[in-house]
């Protein structure tokens, strides 16, 4: 019987990282790195790239640990896998936290600056990520690992927004959405924190031209200034004679 591979009697974290560091050795990416001349059938995981805000919670990691169960039961079949590895470093998270570090709003910075620090600022995210994926054993790409900032692939999916636009797969519209005066920007409805709250019923009176008087109730005069148009119910009596006039 030859010695055991592992000498020690007891796992230790400095015993964890040796092991791993072994691991990933060149053999790895001979078995694991995805090779698009392959002749075996190829199998393509479109793997959502995390996004480096803190630390990678548990619930995070179990996902993808779901997905390099997928990719491990595909090589076993023979198939190419490209189970990618990549992070998502764009995103309002990002400036919020530059912000907050530096003291200074966004708009306050010239474009490129800005950019720096965001970049600088990730960085310490993105490599904390990356040595979790590989503490869990997820069998990714990391030697073809792409950065959703970097300009090689904002060259990419900027290039395929413009043909998905000439094909007419994008439009451009009006639309109401949701700006932020602060930032400046419009944001998504997933970042409005909404809060339920006692307030007042206010009557504000409109004029029309003609100088007749209707009475509208709302919660939130503030955004009299946004209304384009009072509506009325086409079968309300009170308010027929009104529909149509300025």
């Amino acid at each position: 019987m030859g010695d055991p591979k592992i000498p020690e009697k007891r796992w230790t974290i400095d015993l964890e990282k040796r092991i791993q560091e072994e691991h990933f050795d060149e053999s790895y990416s001979e078995r694991y790195s995805f090779d698009p001349e392959s002749e075996r059938e190829i199998f393509i995981i479109d793997t959502p790239p995390p996004y480096p805000s803190g630390t990678w919670h548990i619930g995070a990691v179990a996902q993808y640990s779901m997905i390099d169960v997928i990719a491990r039961s595909q090589r076993l079949l023979g198939k190419e896998v490209c189970f990618p590895w990549g992070v998502d470093r764009n995103g309002i998270n990002i400036e919020f936290t530059v912000e907050k570090k530096y003291g200074r709003k966004m708009r306050s910075y010239e474009r490129g600056e800005f950019l720096d620090l965001c970049a600088e600022t990730i960085e310490p995210y993105t490599q904390a990520m990356r040595e979790t994926a590989k503490r869990v054993g997820l069998s990714c790409d990391y030697d073809n690992e792409y950065l959703t900032d970097a300009p090689d692939y904002r060259a990419v999916t900027q290039s395929i927004f413009v043909d998905l636009f000439k094909r007419g797969d994008i439009v451009e519209d009006l639309r109401p959405n949701i700006y932020d005066p602060v930032e400046g920007t419009t944001i998504a409805e997933a970042e409005v924190q909404r809060i339920t709250r006692k307030t007042l019923l206010c009557d504000v009176r409109w004029s029309t031209e003609e100088g007749e008087d209707v009475v509208i109730s709302t919660t939130r005069p503030e955004m009299i200034c946004a209304c384009g148009v009072v509506v009325v119910h086409p079968d309300d009596e009170r308010y027929s004679h009104l529909v149509g006039k300025r």
